[in-house]
Parts: C-alpha cells; structure tokens; sequence
C-alpha cells in the first residue's frame, strides 16, 4: 500500500481526523444526487458531485490548501445547488407535495454548508497549526 493511502487509513482507524473529510466527500456524492434538476443545471449537479469525489481523493494524495479550497468550493456549489432548486421547486402544484419535497432537500443544504465550513476551518487551523510549528502541510 502506498505511503499515504496507509497513512489515511490508519487516521480513519484511530479517529485521528482524515474519517469526517472522507465522509464529508463520501455524503457529498451520495446526497448530490437527490436533486433532481432538468436541462443543463444536471451538469451543475454533476459538477457538485465530481467536486465531492476529488475531496475524497484529496483528502488521501492532496495537502491541506487543496483540501480546503474543493470543501469551500463544494460549500459553495451546495449553496448554489440548493438556490437553484428552490427556484424550480415552486413549479409543484400541490402544496403538500412542495413541503414533503423541499423540506429534506433544504436540511441537506443547510447540513452540508454548515459541515463543509466547518472542515474548511478545521483545514485553516491544522495549517496555522502546522506552520507554527514548522511543518509542511503537505
């Protein structure tokens, strides 16, 4: 196994951090897909999950900046994501059907925001961190 596929692993074994950015690009691509937007908005959804897969893969061959800048830049997509499909979420006829449709597809938003900020400024810390004490963060 490579050096820091290793090193990962055993960070996701013992609790050691790298687990909840995986799990944030895990859950990323999972709930990306529950969206369901029409035309070429399916690209901005695909584009919000693709960027959820590169956290994944950042989070085991990438450094702490890159690392940072794809959970802002999913955050971000999120936020965007969810703006969007509010808008085409008043098209339901049925109010019932528009509060049962939205109301998860909002808690996903506002969890996914609220979580990738969080990492985002758990990756600006480690680095401060990091570079008080010297060490490269990558």
């Amino acid at each position: 196994m490579t050096g820091k596929l290793r090193k990962t692993l055993d960070g996701v074994w013992y609790a050691a951090g790298p687990a909840q950015f995986l799990m944030y690009g895990v859950w990323t691509v999972v709930l990306s897909g529950m969206f369901a937007l029409e035309g070429w908005w399916i690209l901005l959804a695909s584009a919000w999950k693709f960027i959820g897969a590169l956290v994944f893969v950042a989070t085991i061959w990438g450094n702490m900046k890159q690392k940072q800048m794809l959970l802002l830049s999913s955050t971000m997509m999120s936020i965007l994501v969810g703006a969007i499909y509010s808008s085409k979420a008043m098209s339901f006829s049925d109010l019932d059907t528009l509060r049962g449709a939205t109301q998860s597809h909002y808690m996903v938003i506002v969890v996914l925001v609220a979580w990738g900020f969080y990492l985002a400024n758990l990756c600006s810390r480690q680095r401060m961190e990091f570079k008080a004490m010297g060490i490269s963060d990558e």
